[in-house]
C-alpha cells in the first residue's frame, strides 16, 4: 500500500507547509509522507483525513500486483 496524501493536497489546492503547521508537525515529516518516506500514526492519519476532507481509507491506496 501507499498512501494519497500528496494527491489530495494538490487536488485541494493546498500547501504542504499549511498542513503540517495545522498539524503540529514538521514540513520535513509531512514532505516525508507524501513522498512515502514514512507515513502518519493512526491518529495522525485520523486527523489528517478530517482536514482534506476524506476518509482515512481513501488516504491510501492498494499497489496492484
Amino acid at each position: 500500500m501507499r498512501n494519497r496524501i500528496s494527491y489530495l493536497v494538490k487536488a485541494r489546492g493546498l500547501k504542504q507547509n499549511h498542513i503540517a503547521k495545522k498539524m503540529g508537525v514538521t514540513e520535513q515529516t509531512f514532505s516525508n509522507w507524501c513522498r512515502n518516506v514514512s507515513q502518519p500514526d493512526l491518529l495522525q492519519s485520523y486527523q489528517l483525513s478530517k482536514l482534506l476532507g476524506v476518509s482515512m481509507e481513501d488516504l491510501v491506496e492498494e499497489e496492484n500486483d
